[in-house]
């Protein structure tokens, strides 16, 4: 990871991989940059992510965008060698969905006016749009391969904290969903949490599954993993020798993909890829040279991804180079016959839905692998593991490379070589891009008065906002004097929704907010939220459930302290009460006369009875 200045207090945070490919040394390019936007300080509270850009993602050529048009070309013709242009981003985090606007746009746009239009307009436009909806998933799923493989330390938390982290992981993989957009910040956390314990069942699912099955068939299962994480990907054997031994093996093929290894003639007599491995008396893989150690030449058989959900997905038959890529070229041929020749849809026609529905459904109880973004997926992460794994041999890695590499069916997407010289290319062009003052500072600045105007303004007035700057080409900004009223107002909003979001987390995960997290950082964050002069309406009523949820007395004396300082008045809203009052209303009702909570009572009954807008009963006034 690489932190770059970028000009008017901003800077660009960049994740670099390797990327692989046949007869091409592994090299280390930058993958993924990330702008975010610390106002020119060293306070992590008023930061903010804004754009991200995949790197290896390139315009595509006028070649590519022909033939990519065309229904039934599934075949690479050619690279995007250089790339010198300042690339555009993939996601802008401060304003998520615009994309679902967008893709929602483009979609009614297709329906209603290219689709009457005939065969001619109707497959070539479903077509295109179909190739550049997978080449955008294919980088963006390279992306988060490399965030995935990324080694967390120290040092890297000092660039790019674990939430952040998680928000720019969270972003990427709801980009490729339709609606994915429209989640609110609040709940990237538990998303990725989610994603993670899911990835790990599928994979132990599908670990289990597939050494069962290699087990009844007498073959030999291999996990590959990554260092310090769970297998991803899986090698099936044989051992030549047992097919001169074992010719009339059962084989359990259900959830393999792959013929019978031992009727196959071919193994008998093979000339392809095959290695020599040592194992014990007990059938234990041993180094060379261990005692009792027996050579055995293994052939290669199948590589598998058990990143697909349910079942391994077959992304490699050594004996049938064909039978991966003949499985997409069948699965896209028919979604382009349907939806481009044809002219069904799911959603256009009832009976084509339930028919699909329940074909689906079918199919995926045997173990067929329908889900297209599903096996994109798991394409782009076996990919990025042969270019980050060490454990196989060189030879292997080649064989593996060559054979993922026939599964390229999108007329977009670039070789890894290319792919290496335009990320760096654009890598080089962003920085250039960003130390600019004329460059990247505007747009900042803009970016930065929109983002004021979010907090201070209705949505009408925005609307309105936006369709004069339309007219009027504003507004004009200066980023070599930038105004320290909108960025004083921005710290000030950016830290008060900072300590809101760190408070909403809190009471979330716990009934007990002191039990899950520090007190005195809890405190802490309320004295700033109370002191910050953007503090709206919420900021009163989280306070007063940390006052209600917490029994240390220190916090709640701060929380005290804290609404207290805040005063929004009598009533929060028309005809409901203060929030102050509820909290203390409810407190009374619990508290017992004590000496050590002598102080806390006389408080309370102060603010209680200053709040004015409900009634004491006569017991509660005696306490005081």
């Amino acid at each position: 990871m690489e932190r770059a200045p970028a000009a008017d207090g901003a800077e660009l945070v960049t994740v670099f991989g390797r990327l692989h490919e046949p007869g091409v040394k592994d090299a280390e390019v930058p993958i993924l940059t990330i702008l975010r936007d610390s106002l020119g300080d060293n306070d992590p509270s008023n930061d903010r992510l804004r754009y991200v850009w995949v790197l290896t993602r390139t315009r595509p050529t006028v070649w590519q965008r022909a033939i990519s048009a065309l229904s039934f070309a599934f075949f690479r013709p050619g690279s995007q060698h250089h790339a010198h242009r300042v690339p555009t981003p993939v996601l802008d985090m401060a304003s998520p969905a615009k994309s679902v606007l967008g893709n929602l746009a483009s979609d009614s746009l297709q329906a209603l006016q290219f689709d009457p239009m005939g065969i001619p307009v109707r497959s070539t436009t479903r077509t295109y749009r179909s190739n550049s909806s997978d080449y955008h998933n294919l980088e963006v799923f390279q992306a988060l391969g490399a965030l995935d493989d990324f080694e967390r330390g120290e040092d890297t938390q000092n660039v790019l904290s674990d939430a952040e982290l998680r928000a720019v992981y969270s972003r990427l993989s709801l980009s490729t969903r339709t609606f994915g957009g429209l989640v609110q910040d609040r709940a990237l956390s538990a998303y990725f949490d989610s994603q993670a314990s899911q990835l790990q069942e599928t994979r132990g699912h599908n670990w289990e599954l597939l050494r069962q099955q290699a087990e009844l068939s007498g073959l030999y299962f291999q996990p590959l993993a990554l260092s310090g994480s769970t297998p991803s990907a899986a090698l099936l054997w044989i051992d030549r020798d047992d097919l001169e031994l074992r010719q009339q093996q059962h084989f359990h093929g259900q959830f393999l993909g792959i013929a019978n290894p031992w009727t196959d003639d071919r193994l008998l007599h093979w000339t392809g890829y095959s290695e020599v491995r040592y194992f014990d008396s007990d059938n234990r893989p041993v180094p060379p040279g261990a005692p009792y150690a027996e050579a055995r030449q293994m052939i290669p058989l199948a590589f598998y991804s058990l990143d697909y959900p349910r079942v391994p997905l077959l992304l490699a038959d050594f004996r049938d180079s064909l039978k991966p890529k003949r499985r997409e070229l069948v699965k896209q041929g028919a979604d382009s016959l349907v939806t481009g020749v044809l002219g069904i849809t799911r959603y256009s026609n009832f009976s084509f839905l339930a028919a699909s529905t329940a074909w689906n459904f079918v199919r995926n109880r045997h173990g067929d692998a329908s889900n297209r973004t599903a096996r994109l997926q798991a394409y782009s992460k076996a990919r990025e593991f042969l270019a980050a794994d060490g454990s196989l041999s060189a030879g292997l890695k080649s064989e593996l490379a060559q054979r993922l590499n026939h599964l390229a069916l999108n007329p977009l997407e670039n070789g890894a070589s290319a792919e290496v010289t335009v990320a760096r290319q654009q890598y080089a062009a962003l920085l250039a891009y960003a130390q600019s003052p004329r460059g990247l500072a505007v747009k900042l600045e803009k970016d930065r008065r929109k983002e004021l105007e979010a907090d201070t303004r209705s949505p009408a007035i925005r609307v309105l906002a936006s369709a004069a700057r339309i007219i009027t080409r504003g507004p004009h900004v200066d980023p070599a004097h930038p105004d320290p009223v909108l960025l004083a107002r921005l710290d000030s909003y950016r830290r008060t929704a900072s300590e809101q979001q760190f408070l909403r987390r809190l009471l979330a995960s716990s009934p007990r907010p002191e039990v899950v997290w520090n007190a005195d950082a809890v405190r802490d964050s309320v004295e700033q939220l109370a002191a910050e002069p953007a503090a709206g309406p919420q900021a009163p009523r989280l306070i007063a459930r940390i006052f209600e949820q917490s029994a240390n007395k220190e916090l709640r004396a701060a929380c005290l302290r804290a609404l207290e300082q805040l005063n929004t008045g009598a009533r929060a809203q028309a005809g409901s009460p203060c929030v102050r009052c509820v909290a203390a209303h409810q407190e009374l009702l619990r508290l017992s006369v004590d000496p050590n909570t002598a102080e806390s009572w006389r408080e309370l009954s102060r603010l209680y009875l200053q709040g004015g807008a409900v009634t004491p009963e006569p017991s509660l006034a005696r306490g005081e």
